[in-house]
């Protein structure tokens, strides 16, 4: 059975709106916990020795590795080292810094991606507002807390193609005839590469699927345009078909395997002589096959124990689609070793964030992957530093050759001998300063409030515990969904209430309208709730399902579960281990929202409480 997952893998994409809610995007700032580690040099100018290197390509045993303003220097000269100060690895193994070849990036995704050790993301299609200003620090080799990112900024997709359904509005392709003026417009936006989005069942007469899709020739023509630009044209498929049709119209790479049909000779044998390559994706293909890599990730990994909240909840619940066959992974796996053995060039990427995965942490669980498919431990890293690095025009990343950027991880225990050595870090470097590791990184955590009352309201609408009340709707990523707040004198409690109505509009698929209590100024801040057990908040009004969303300090996404309301007042208790993802020890607020099963709103809130 053929699945489509292009469906799957831009729903992640609604993070970006939700990242800013109810403000602004808030980047991330430096705190005391970012700060560079004590023990390690303060000058540009050392040494790491007693340290076995693999520079991306070979394996170096007994050696040193030097750094000199934060690149990979020449062997100093040992003789006069006075002038160099000297870290003793202890027999770590060093490993250039990763690249997750397949994101899609937004909110803290860069941070988190550090934290695991991947220094290089390459965006498969995000919001050029993210885009734009994270490509223009890229080059920087300062301390930096995060990945760097390289994006094919739009997709190229038809007017109602995949893409142009998660509220940000892009421009589409409508014929071959517009593929030079099209390419041109997103290299002139900043696209690093040209992504594509294909689906040749799209032109069958009894097509049923969701989205339309460019034709062959556009196809064709979008990549000469591409390669006319002296830059990248890589083709989203999600069949053997569509793959073929990529192969033949002269894509450099495909950006996803597939499972259910076995690729053909002809396939294979076309992107060898081609010498294409492919991004696999297997994470996002196990997260569809139910396979249940992020609940071992959490239970059995060098990472359990020191998985954050919101990390693990997004790799624990599967995808599991009922619409594909039994053996569906087993031969996406099959495709990939297949390739590996005719001498396809394998990348490593994951598709993060969509469901089943997380930037960083999922990258590891890719190399197992690679590895479970054919892929040798020494390969599967070159999955991850060099092959991208010789294919992408990323400068000098994903090798420690003299002259790259000093991008490595040191890790405890050799990954040739088992590719999940690559979770036993010891440290992550990132432009020659040491960085925050996952297992380094503290919590931070929020002012811890005295009583849990958030608000009767009584007179107005100011909270006693939080900053203030705010309106919050999809207006944002251009929706029309519409609401306002106000205090109404008779409440659930006969003394006040705070008045919540409007209206969810059509122009954005996830809908939503109501109100946000903020804890802070912004969303960079919060409270420590984690004393607390439950939340419970009298209502009444529109009957039908609305939903409670907690928000953590710059995470890509709310979590959130569903209440119902009636027309008479009723208490809601709603336990607060109930809602997954949330680190409960810094909330950065609360929000009450109707959606698409309420297209006409009105509701009250009374007596807020955190028990």
């Amino acid at each position: 059975m053929r699945f489509s997952f292009i469906v799957i893998a831009g729903i992640a994409l609604v993070g970006i709106i939700l990242s800013v809610l109810p403000t602004p995007e808030v980047q991330p700032v430096p705190t005391e916990n970012d700060a560079r580690p004590a023990s390690w040099p303060e000058s540009g100018r050392y040494q790491i020795v007693n340290v076995t290197v693999f520079d991306g390509q070979q394996w170096h045993e007994n050696t040193s590795l030097s750094i000199e303003d934060g690149r990979i220097a020449e062997s100093f000269d040992t003789t006069n080292t006075s002038d160099i100060e000297q870290i003793d690895g202890q027999g770590a193994y060093i490993i250039p810094g990763l690249i997750d070849a397949h994101t899609h990036s937004w909110g803290n995704a860069l941070k988190q991606s550090l934290e695991y050790g991947v220094t290089t993301t390459l965006d498969m299609f995000t919001d050029l507002r993210f885009f734009t200003p994270k490509s223009a620090e890229r080059n920087a080799l300062s301390l930096r807390q995060e990945a760097d990112l390289f994006s094919s900024g739009v997709l190229v997709t038809s007017a109602g193609g995949h893409g142009t359904e998660y509220g940000i509005e892009i421009p589409t392709i409508a014929s071959a005839d517009d593929a030079d003026a099209f390419v041109a417009a997103r290299l002139a936006e900043g696209s690093d590469y040209i992504k594509i989005v294909y689906d040749a069942s799209a032109s069958d007469a009894d097509h049923k699927g969701r989205f339309t899709s460019i034709d062959y020739a556009t196809l064709s023509a979008v990549v000469k345009a591409a390669h006319a630009n002296n830059v990248l044209a890589v083709v989203h498929v999600m069949d053997l078909v569509s793959a073929e049709h990529a192969a033949k119209a002269g894509a450099d790479g495909l950006v996803h395997t597939f499972g259910g049909t076995r690729a053909s000779d002809e396939l294979i044998a076309q992107m060898t002589s081609q010498n294409m390559f492919v991004i696999p994706t297997l994470s996002i293909l196990a997260s569809i096959a139910g396979e249940g890599r992020g609940r071992a990730l959490v239970s059995d990994s060098a990472f359990s124990g020191n998985i954050s909240a919101d990390v693990e909840y997004a790799i624990v619940h599967d995808i599991a689609s009922s619409r594909i066959s039994d053996d569906y992974f087993a031969i996406a796996l099959d495709n990939t070793r297949r390739m590996h053995e005719a001498g396809i060039q394998i990348m490593a990427g994951t598709d993060a964030p969509n469901q089943g995965t997380a930037h960083g942490i999922s990258l590891h669980d890719e190399l197992a992957l690679l590895v479970d498919s054919g892929l040798s431990p020494t390969d599967a890293l070159k999955a991850a530093t060099y092959l991208p690095y010789s294919r992408f025009a990323i400068g000098e990343r994903g090798t420690l050759q003299p002259g790259a950027r000093a991008d490595f991880i040191l890790l405890e225990r050799d990954p040739r001998e088992d590719i999940r050595h690559t979770q036993s870090i010891r440290a992550i470097v990132k432009n020659g300063f040491r960085v925050a590791s996952l297992f380094e990184t503290k919590v931070e955590t929020g002012e811890t409030p005295e009583s849990g009352l958030v608000s009767q309201f009584e007179s107005d609408l100011l909270p006693q515990l939080g900053n203030q009340f705010v309106v919050s709707t999809d207006n944002i990523m251009q929706g029309d969904s519409t609401a306002s707040i106000s205090h109404v004198e008779a409440g659930c409690g006969g003394s006040g209430a705070l008045r919540v109505e409007g209206r969810i509009g059509r122009q954005f698929p996830y809908p939503w309208a109501g109100t946000f209590l903020m804890f802070g100024e912004s969303v960079s801040s919060g409270y420590n709730l984690s004393n607390f057990k439950r939340i419970v908040f009298d209502v009444k009004g529109t009957p039908g399902q609305f939903r409670l969303m907690v928000m953590n300090p710059q995470t890509a996404r709310p979590s959130e579960v569903s209440f119902d309301v009636t027309g008479e007042c009723q208490s809601v208790s709603i336990a607060l281990a109930e809602i997954g993802g949330v680190d409960w020890r810094n909330v950065a607020g609360i929000g009450w929202v109707a959606g698409g099963s309420t297209p006409e709103f009105a509701f009250e809130l009374d007596n807020i409480e955190f028990e």
